[in-house]
């Protein structure tokens, strides 16, 4: 991947707010909104989308059931006096994940809190809610990004890693 479309990439999921996340219900596939933020270890070796789930949601039982699903975050559709961008000319990534709940005594519950609370300030009264649990996306195997029109690639989970990473930097 050209360092063009690894800022692109980076940029696309450090600035977006919510992400489309693909579960199993019932056996079918469902798709519902989520908010969500990264989260990177010291290290840069670990990468995490982060989200804060009521247990009262479909795709949270579902995560529950069966951990495995996938992250759609697409850019916004041109507003204003802006030029209008072809739906299929906006960039996107497909990230398939595995679902992870994150009970309050886990020593990382506290830093994942933070980097969600940083991007969500007002969601931190539903913290003290009993039914809410952090959940985090590691992503798995290959995410599919689509930089613009004809520009389709896969992308390695260090090519994910690393195009967050300079993003979170810049």
């Amino acid at each position: 991947m050209d360092p063009a479309a690894s800022h692109l990439l980076g940029e696309l999921i450090q600035s977006r707010f919510v992400a489309s996340l693909a579960t199993l219900h019932e056996g079918l596939p469902y798709a519902s909104m989520i908010p969500y933020a990264t989260w990177q270890d010291a290290a840069g070796e670990r990468l995490l989308l982060v989200t804060h789930v009521s247990r009262l949601s479909a795709h949270t039982r579902d995560m529950l059931e069966s951990p495995r699903v996938c992250l759609l975050i697409t850019a916004p559709d041109a507003t204003g006096d802006a030029e209008p961008v072809p739906p299929q000319a906006l960039p996107r990534v497909s990230i398939p994940a595995v679902a992870e709940f994150i009970d309050r005594e886990h020593p990382d519950h506290g830093t994942l809190a933070r980097a969600y609370l940083e991007k969500f300030p007002s969601a931190a009264d539903w913290f003290q809610l009993g039914d809410f649990s952090i959940v985090t996306f590691t992503p798995a195997g290959s995410a599919r990004f689509v930089a613009g029109f004809a520009r389709a690639m896969t992308v390695s989970a260090a090519q994910l890693q690393a195009a967050v990473s300079i993003a979170g930097h810049g």
